[in-house]
């Protein structure tokens, strides 16, 4: 069963758990991405029905986030509750009421309280806003962290503080810091710096006469060089202050994950957004990492959020901005702006970002390569690999960056692809023919043909398919495929006997290697290595590979350091299903899998015998293999490739068909 018939399966029954009108109620691209993700996080294997349960759980999830928006605390009195403190994740809207500094110390506090919606500011009617007013009166005091110090201090702030100055605030913990009289506990905030300071703007029409003598488009000017005009914000010129600095709306707020970074595991999100003060209007990409990604609770798509400080990263020309916290970052936030309320875009429909770009990310159907356009964003697209070039490094004045032209097919259009940085070194290692899905991609225009972008800056993502081997595992999954019945070009799986395996010997390998069974290739990119002193060289090494000096074309190295080079499987197998008897490519990373060994203990075992029955004992083992078959360029020969592989004993008990 091919991938994209398993997704609409899945989506179908999906619409059927949630009660949804119909499975176009579900986007296509948000199934096909969490099916693809649970998949490689259970590479053993995982049944239809945990699936569905997942892709249920996470969808509802999804859907409350953004249909129930988490409601904004505009009190301190959850503090002082005694059974039930408030969780470290409730946003509060507070108010700065006063300021002063601990008696013979440098500290500065502030006095809090809970800030009325804007719209309660010049007065409430009613009940409910009689209660706002009355638990805006409790306060507390708030110790100042002190990256918000120079605010304090410097001219350029003067008044900030004293202007009935509001702010969102999450992450807060509140803790006695002693010397009450009587030994009364004195209750004070502890520092945060997850909190963004309110602005507020003369021209917005809901905005209180009470607040209209205390707005901020002094700041707005000298700090970010903008102003409100038009029902947007436009540039006012230079600005005064001399710091980095970014004003944007806010497009999306990414889910939280993590990733690896510096050697660690740490909390990711992302937030994208758009400069719609310049000509013409630029995307951002704003990057929250570990405690950072707090921060984002504070806003919704929509609001305007401006950075002093952020950590602004080089970028190509025409590329998207790409920026994140530091340690001297501190926000802004324009959240009380309400202009006529347009039509919302739905998954029925494409909406059309401020910049003019097509947002396909809520769209219902699957998008094929045929109906790509320019300025598209946010697309999800399955496709097949054709080709992937070496490293075309791009260099500007700003420095080096990695890109790798990958040329893809759908069956529909075939199409280039421009991927970049750490995201381009990935798709090094995929294999013409594999199919792989392609998570938030977006479309530019070169000489009048349409080319997608990639980068893990702008959250995208790859899924190769073909070498998941959870898919051949799970039986819900998949159907098999006859031998006899292959495709010239696709991806299927089949229940085979493996009858021999050889080694290809084509390549340089290691020298204790006395089968041509390896070769020695780059770790980043998966290809293979060349000799520097005889790059012509292919064949086994005089001597011990620390001994040699190794550069990677691929990636435009010329000398790699030794621990950069590894040995992997170089072998193909002859496969028997009863039907047909195929002599196939293996990928390296199925081939360890067929032989139960790695290619570091293949090398130190001692004798060629030995070796070869690492190579003798798979025969006659049945196994469940996902089968590639492609036709290199320019060639009209079919080839046979073993991406993935398991032992048919391992495979999980049938469930009913999907």
């Amino acid at each position: 069963m091919e991938f994209d018939e398993t997704v609409a399966a899945l989506r179908t029954e999906l619409a059927a758990c949630t009660r949804a009108s119909s499975a176009d109620d579900i986007p296509w691209n948000w199934v096909a991405t969490a099916m693809a993700r649970l998949l490689s996080e259970h590479g053993s294997g995982v049944s239809r029905t945990v699936l569905l349960s997942e892709l249920e759980i996470q969808w509802y999830q999804l859907s409350m986030g953004e249909v129930l928006q988490i409601e904004t605390l505009r009190t301190v009195a959850p503090f002082f509750n005694r059974s039930v403190k408030p969780p470290p994740a409730t946003v509060f809207g507070l108010r700065i009421d006063g300021m002063q500094t601990i008696s013979g110390t440098g500290i500065w506090l502030w006095r809090v309280s809970g800030a009325p919606e804007p719209l309660d500011a010049g007065g409430t009617k009613g009940s409910e806003g009689f209660r706002r007013k009355q638990s805006a009166d409790m306060q507390v005091d708030a110790f100042v962290h002190q990256r918000y110090y120079p605010m304090i201090e410097a001219n350029e702030f003067g008044g900030f503080f004293g202007r009935m100055r509001t702010l969102l605030a999450t992450n807060l913990w509140m803790a006695d810091r002693g010397g009450g009289a009587g030994g009364q506990p004195v209750h004070t905030l502890l520092p945060t710096t997850m909190l963004a300071f309110e602005l507020r703007i003369r021209d917005d029409p809901n905005l209180p006469e009470s607040l209209r003598a205390h707005t901020d488009e002094p700041l707005l000017h000298n700090v970010f060089g903008v102003r409100y005009a038009g029902g947007r914000f436009v540039r006012s010129g230079d600005p005064v202050f001399n710091a980095d600095q970014l004003w944007c709306k806010v497009e999306f707020i990414s889910e939280p994950e993590t990733k690896w970074r510096n050697q660690q595991l740490v909390s990711y999100r992302f937030i994208e957004g758009v400069l719609e003060h310049e000509d013409p209007p630029a995307m951002v990409t704003i990057n929250l990492w570990g405690e950072d990604v707090a921060i984002a609770r504070l806003f919704k798509s929509g609001y305007y959020i401006g950075l002093l400080c952020p950590v602004v990263k080089p970028r190509t020309p025409g590329a998207t901005v790409v920026a994140e916290y530091g340690d001297l970052t501190i926000t802004f936030v324009t959240c009380s702006i309400r202009r006529q309320s347009e039509p919302a875009a739905s998954q029925f429909s494409i909406a059309q970002n401020e910049s003019g770009f097509l947002d396909y990310r809520r769209y219902a159907h699957r998008v094929q390569l045929c109906q790509c356009r320019k300025d598209m964003i946010n697309l999800t697209l399955v496709a097949r690999i054709v080709a992937v070039s070496d490293n075309l490094p791009y260099t500007d004045s700003d420095g080096t960056l990695d890109r790798y032209a990958v040329r893809i097919d759908d069956g529909s259009a075939v199409c280039d692809m421009t991927l970049w940085g750490e995201l381009g070194r990935q798709a090094a290692g995929m294999l013409p023919g594999q199919l792989v899905l392609l998570f938030s991609l977006d479309t530019s225009e070169e000489n009048g043909d349409v080319v997608l972008n990639g980068s893990v800056e702008t959250g995208t993502q790859i899924y190769n398919i073909s070498e998941m081997t959870s898919i051949p595992m799970s039986s819900a999954l998949r159907s098999y495929s006859f031998l006899a019945a292959l495709p010239p070009a696709a991806n299927r799986y089949a229940r085979v006997c493996i009858v021999a395996v050889e080694p290809v010997g084509e390549h340089i390998r290691d020298v204790r290697d006395r089968l041509a069974a390896t070769a020695l290739v780059h770790t980043a990119c998966r290809r293979n290595v060349l000799r520097r002193d005889r790059p012509q060289f292919n064949g086994i090494l005089e001597g011990p590979t620390d001994g040699f000096d190794f550069s990677c074309p691929s990636c435009s190295i010329d000398s790699l350091p030794n621990e950069d080079v590894t040995p992997v499987f170089a072998i193909r197998a002859r496969i028997d299903d009863g039907t047909a008897s195929l002599v196939v490519q293996v990928t390296p990373a199925a081939a360890a899998d067929i032989l139960r060994v790695s290619p570091s203990q293949l090398l130190e075992l001692p004798d060629r015998r030995e070796q070869q029955g690492v190579l003798t004992r798979p025969r006659g083992r049945e196994v469940v293999v996902s089968i590639t078959t492609f036709s290199e360029s320019l060639s009209i020969e079919r080839e046979v490739r073993i991406d993935a592989v398991c032992e048919s004993g391992d495979v999980g008990m049938p469930s009913a068909s999907i």
